[in-house]
């Protein structure tokens, strides 16, 4: 037989928004066409041919591109993969491979400019003939193994060091060549990348368990032992720490939501505690924005599903720390010109994709990422050109899998999740190295993200995890640094057992890589876990419900060896004791040094313009930029995102999820960080941020102040003894304050080559400040008894309170900054009883109830506080302070020393004075609420100046304003600038039913649902806790299922859709998912007659809506529905907007009509387009005058005529992109009216499918 190309024309890639914003105004000719290019087993027939084209909605090419950018040659994309899989599930096999290239047109002079703009190194390759491309396709030999002859040259070694980026350092070379000389024979190349990878600074840690020599007071061996050190064995609340991917810390949750061996969701009951983790992906994140965020996501989420005998991811966070963004030719005042090396993404570059690259991952696996940080540091040679990417989450764990089990000999080694590609070669080392790597080293060295198929490997693990006790994984290791060379080696040293691995039986996606790089490569989201052989068939079962992938990869050993052969061939063959031998570590030099700098003279003392400047610069700067593009609703078990009040203003203090659906006690996270304080005194900047992560904890009522738990993440450079210093000495402060304050630090990661060294016309190095990311978790009871930052309508006084007794200091504050300047001497903790003080006082007087609202003191001093207090209350605010010298304003106004901006009811306020006098603090009423829009200061009743909120806001909003103008749609942009300041509220709900009441409902017959999921699928516990509350029995489904084991949906009175991403959404959001019913005869006859029975309904929500619209030609009375396309904002968008629900015939929405409720939507492609008139539309965006609405963001796809939903003629059958499954609750809202019960509105619509199913 022989292989055939074929090539074929989709749609076009970029519209003329897209041209214009990333062209900006040049006038530049381009067009642009997806082109699919299939290569066929052999000539197919002219059905085959057909089938595909409908399939992706594409064309014979007619289109004659110049430039085509193809998946990089030797990879197979992500887009390719979920392609395939839909392509093998509707039945066509002959399709050996598709991909999708990027194809444009322009003239000659133009081609320079559009490479620049549009193609990336790392992932793509670049052509100039159609037809050249098909080379990407070519098959080569498999590389041969490679064997090094180390035993007979030991300086062989040091240039294999260099060419192949090996990062060993001198005692790791000797080890080696003094190992293989003992051994008599030369390295093979998969055990020298191996040992690499393992001994890799990134995976081993070196400098933080290495020993030093220094003139620093220190008390430890090493950094490990002082962090280790926080966590005391009197410490019961830390379940686990430092020997898993996790920490686990006790929480109150005594149930989760599962689905049981026979898949129906139920209630597990027992206790279930949470896993924290948080991780850092720079060094990739510096190379290739989106996938260095993506990968360091997924690998974050990976961890806490492997920790113990598995866990479930819950939710997660991302930050940002960059060089300064120079988003406009015009620099700002902080901002120089800019000067890197040319391998390396710039600011503006990594703000605008690895943002994306996080939120999309988080998305598509189905985690909400419900908070984060983000700032632009630079002063003198101090940056972040290599920038500081944190990801970070918590999960649940079952109590009876925290601690990890035992396999035997002969267990066997399974490889769970995607196939090994060549990608992210050698990423431990490259990540590691302080050294300046050759640059194509460090674009091998990142990895690619499908965040698709780490869903399906959830789902397995999560099966698994529902079998409590009895699940038969032993021992899990997520797949990272090093790949399975690294994974797999851990599980035998950790089990104490070793490994005999047949690669050639591990599932592999590339014909051509050498056995190294099957063993070595990094490919993304896999697990590596034992089980025993006799639980193999089940394993089996699962995966292929899932449609995962999994290898047996080999055996567990009582013979302490890992072996690995490809075939015959032997590639490594170590025992345990060499490959993990005892190398010396290095002895460090640490030295102190004095970075005490004097305080500059600011360029003028007019405190409005300095509140105008600082409210622009990034780190104060609104970040809805960062948050909208990210699902933060999924599971349905978030209760404090990032928004806070009607107009949802990004400004709370810390982030909270819900232990279950029934319940309020929960989780709490908070991030400090402090870098720019680290310029000028290292230790003033570790004690600071964890003083900064308490303050943004302590408007929650928590158990005590000890049950805080903290994840410590270094980023440094260490070239020189001075900055090793200043390591040492921020690790000994942390440590001290944390004994003194009695908390827990049983996690954390180090990035410790925080320095970029290239030539241009000179020798340049940007270094990063020595910097603590400090995450802080809690478990609270009651997550009710808690503020924020959105102040109350009651008569009120605003208190400012803090714990410095001296002057306001002013050292790496925003103010200084934002002109380039530093400050001199920085804010510190100098009394940690006082921050202790702090903490407990506002804690009590917050369980009574005396306070009302709350924010801390941080980036912009107490002024930017009280602005974003005003801003998200939507109030104007009257500051009067006493202050006899003004030249004293500034310092108090804009130092940003730890404290706390308190609302207090004036009826209250007597006592908490009182209280705060008692505990030896300072503090003084600061501001009260005012009816005018203005902000103002005022000095002994004096005005020092008055600002509208309004142009307040507009710089607030400026950086984030640029942003989305650059990245999404400008005029989408301009829209909400607009519609925030027209509008003093956007969320006007009306209620014209009874609200809903909770109901017993355990001694009815419950009706049976089907709950419908295909891979990629993942809103399916947040619509099974929906339907469950309102009375059904849910039925887990997949549609593999469908057809095969499940003949018939007659037994169920509903089937339901939730959201997610199937497919990842490939060919069209929900469309791969259609067509696989569509393609298959004997699937579109099941669901064609549950469709046509009178007695049955339907809903599809988001992926679910969209899935079913691509079914209406076998649903009755729903020709008329519409596709759903990309937003028109060009982004995905997570909002909370209102609905009003239309008359109609649906059953869904009986006795709602004219309701205008708040509803969360989550989407990419939710824009309705209709081919006619739109017929039984069922809700429909609308305004705060309630008037439906084409104005983003009220609409926020821009759907005609603001639809939102659609049902069928006789509205059995309904369709909707917003999730009321995800706000069925009112705690479930990040706001909703406080006269709301604890269900809400959106309840009756399960309730109405409730009565539907018991009356039919």
């Amino acid at each position: 037989m022989a292989q055939k190309i074929f090539f074929y024309e989709g749609d076009s890639i970029l519209n003329e928004l897209d041209i214009k914003r990333i062209f900006k105004n040049t006038n530049i000719a381009l067009r642009s066409r997806y082109v699919f290019c299939i290569l066929f087993d052999d000539q197919p027939d002219i059905n085959e041919i057909e089938k595909i084209k409908t399939l992706l909605n594409a064309q014979d090419l007619k289109f004659e591109p110049n430039l085509i950018f193809t998946p990089r040659a030797g990879t197979i994309s992500a887009w390719s993969s979920k392609a395939q899989d839909i392509f093998n599930n509707i039945g066509i096999k002959r399709v050996l491979r598709i991909e999708r290239f990027k194809a444009f047109f322009t003239p000659e002079e133009n081609k320079k400019m559009v490479k620049s703009k549009l193609f990336d190194r790392m992932t793509e390759s670049l052509f100039e003939q159609i037809d050249e491309t098909a080379s990407i396709f070519n098959k080569s030999k498999r590389k041969k193994t490679n064997v090094f002859d180390i035993h007979k040259n030991k300086d062989l070694l040091i240039s294999l060091n260099t060419e192949l980026g090996l990062a060993l350092n001198q005692h790791e070379i000797q080890y080696l060549n003094s190992l293989f000389q003992k051994l008599e024979r030369g390295i093979t190349d998969a055990e020298l990348m191996m040992f690499a990878q393992i001994n890799s600074e990134h995976c081993r840690h070196k400098i933080f368990r290495s020993n030093w020599q220094t003139d620093i007071p220190f008390a430890f061996d090493s950094l490990f032992d002082a962090i280790k050190s926080t966590t005391k064995k009197s410490m019961k609340h830390i379940k686990s720490a430092y020997h898993d991917n996790s920490a686990v810390i006790e929480s109150f949750s005594k149930s989760m939501l599962e689905v049981g061996g026979d898949n129906i969701y139920k209630k597990f009951n027992d206790s279930v505690h949470t896993t924290i983790k948080v991780e850092t992906h720079n060094h990739p994140t510096g190379i290739s924005p989106f996938e260095g965020s993506a990968t360091g996501s997924g690998g974050e989420i990976r961890d806490c599903s492997a920790t113990g005998r598995v866990a479930r991811p819950k939710a997660g966070f991302m930050g940002l720390c960059l060089s300064h963004l120079r988003l406009d030719e015009d620099l700002e005042t902080w901002e120089n010109p800019l000067h890197k090396p040319s391998h390396m993404a710039t600011p503006k570059e990594i703000i605008n994709e690895a943002p994306l690259g996080s939120s999309t991952y988080n998305n598509e696996f189905g985690r909400p990422a419900i908070y984060g940080y983000f700032r632009t540091l630079e002063h003198q040679h101090f940056g972040y050109h290599k920038p500081i990417m944190l990801a970070g989450g918590l999960g649940s764990i079952k109590d009876a899998l925290i601690q990890k089990g035992q396999p035997e000999s002969g267990d066997l080694v399974i490889v769970l999740g995607g196939p090994a590609m060549l990608i992210g070669l050698g990423g431990g080392s490259a990540s590691s190295t302080k050294d300046p790597l050759n640059s194509e080293l460090d674009f091998v060295s990142v990895q690619r993200s499908n965040p698709e198929i780490q869903r399906r490997a959830q789902q397995v693990l999560d099966k698994f995890n529902a079998r409590n006790s009895k699940n038969p994984i032993s021992f899990i290791h997520d797949v990272g640094a090093g790949g399975i060379s690294n994974a797999i080696p851990e599980l035998a040293k950790d089990t104490n057992l070793g490994a005999n691995i047949s690669l050639e039986k591990v599932n592999c996606a590339d014909d051509t890589m050498s056995p190294m790089e099957m063993w070595c490569n990094e490919s993304q989201e896999r697990y590596v876990f034992s089980i025993p052989k006799q639980k193999l068939s089940a394993l089996d079962h699962i995966c292929k419900r899932e449609r995962c992938p999994y290898s047996v990869a080999g055996e567990l050993t009582s013979e302490k060896i890992v072996k690995v052969s490809y075939y015959d061939e032997i590639i490594v063959d170590l025992t345990l004791a060499d490959l993990f031998g005892d190398i010396p570590l290095p002895k460090l030099i640490a030295n102190d040094y004095d970075r005490t700098t004097e305080i500059e003279d600011l360029p003028h003392d007019n405190i409005q313009q300095h509140l105008l400047n600082i409210l622009r610069f990034p780190a104060i700067a609104s970040k809805k930029f960062l948050i909208t593009i990210g699902d933060r609703t999924v599971t349905g078990l978030v209760y404090r995102d990032q928004f806070i009040g009607n107009k949802q203003v990004p400004v709370s203090d810390y982030a909270a999820t819900l232990d279950d659906y029934d319940s309020y006690s929960g989780q709490v996270v908070a991030i400090g960080e402090k870098p720019s304080i680290a310029i000028g005194n290292p230790e003033a900047s570790t004690r600071m941020a964890m003083a900064e992560a308490l303050t943004n904890l302590v408007g929650v009522k928590h158990q005590s102040l000890s049950h805080i738990a903290f994840s410590a993440n270094w980023m440094s450079s260490t070239k020189s003894s001075d900055e090793r210093g200043d390591l040492l000495r921020g690790v000994q402060a942390l440590t001290n304050l944390a004994d003194y304050l009695g908390v827990s630090i049983p996690v954390g990661k180090d990035s410790l080559s925080m320095n970029t060294t290239w030539s241009d016309d000179i020798e340049r190095t940007v270094t990063s400040p020595m910097t603590l990311n400090i995450s802080a978790f809690s478990n609270v009871g009651d997550l009710r008894v808690g503020v924020t930052p959105e102040l109350s309508d009651a008569e009120s006084t605003l208190l400012h309170v803090w714990i410095n007794q001296g002057d306001f200091r002013m050292g790496g504050s925003c103010l200084y900054q934002s002109y380039n300047l530093y400050g001199g001497s920085t804010p510190d903790i100098d009394d940690p009883e006082k921050l202790k003080r702090l903490f407990n006082a506002t804690q009590k007087i917050l369980s009574k109830g005396m306070i009302t609202a709350l924010h801390d003191i941080s980036d912009g001093g107490l002024i930017t506080a009280l602005w974003e207090m005003a801003l998200c209350s939507n109030t104007g605010l009257d500051i009067n302070l006493k202050v006899a010298d003004r030249s004293e304003l500034i310092p108090l106004l804009f130092s940003e020393e730890i404290g706390l901006v308190v609302e207090v009811p004036n009826d209250r306020l007597k006592e908490v004075i009182d209280y705060y006098t008692k505990k030896d603090l300072y503090f003084q009423e600061i501001a009260k609420k005012s009816k005018h829009k203005e902000f103002r200061l005022l000095n002994y009743g004096e005005k020092v100046f008055s600002q509208s909120i309004e142009e307040l806001y507009k710089a607030w909003d400026d950086v984030s304003f640029k942003v989305q103008s650059m990245r999404d749609n400008h005029e989408s942009a301009e829209s909400e600038r607009k519609a925030f300041l027209q509008h003093d509220k956007y969320l006007t709900p009306k209620i014209t039913f009874d609200m809903p009441e909770v109901k017993n409902n355990f001694f009815e017959k419950k009706p049976k649902v089907a709950l419908l999921r295909e891979q990629g699928i993942n809103g399916h516990y947040d619509m099974a806790a929906a339907l469950m509350a309102a009375g059904f029995e849910v039925e887990d489904i997949h549609l593999s299922e469908v057809g095969a084991s499940i003949k018939s949906l007659d037994k169920f009175s509903g089937l339901v859709v939730p959201g997610g991403f199937s497919y990842g959404d490939v060919l069209g959001a929900g469309n791969g998912m259609a067509k696989t019913i569509m393609f298959k005869p004997k699937l579109k006859k099941i669901f064609k007659s549950f469709f046509e029975n009178k007695s049955k309904f339907a809903f599809g929500v988001c992926n679910g809506c969209q899935f079913l619209s691509g079914l209406k030609d076998i649903i009755p009375g729903a020709s008329h529905w519409p596709k759903f396309i990309k937003n028109e904002s060009n982004q995905y968008e997570c909002r909370l907007v209102q609905l009003q629900i239309a008359d109609s015939n649906s059953i869904f929405f009986e006795d709602m009509k004219d309701s205008v409720i708040p509803v969360m939507v989550s989407h990419g492609e939710g824009r309705a387009a209709f081919e006619d008139v739109p017929q039984n539309i069922v809700a429909s965006y609308v305004d705060p005058s309630h008037n439906a609405s084409q104005i983003y963001p009220f609409n926020p796809n821009g759907s005609h005529e603001g639809v939102a939903g659609v049902c069928n003629d006789d509205g059995r059958i309904m369709i909707m992109m917003p999730h009321p499954e995800r706000t069925f609750l009112t705690k479930q809202f990040s706001w909703a009216p406080s006269e709301w019960g604890e269900l809400s509105p959106w309840f009756k619509i399960f309730e109405n499918a409730y009565k539907f199913a018991k009356k039919n």
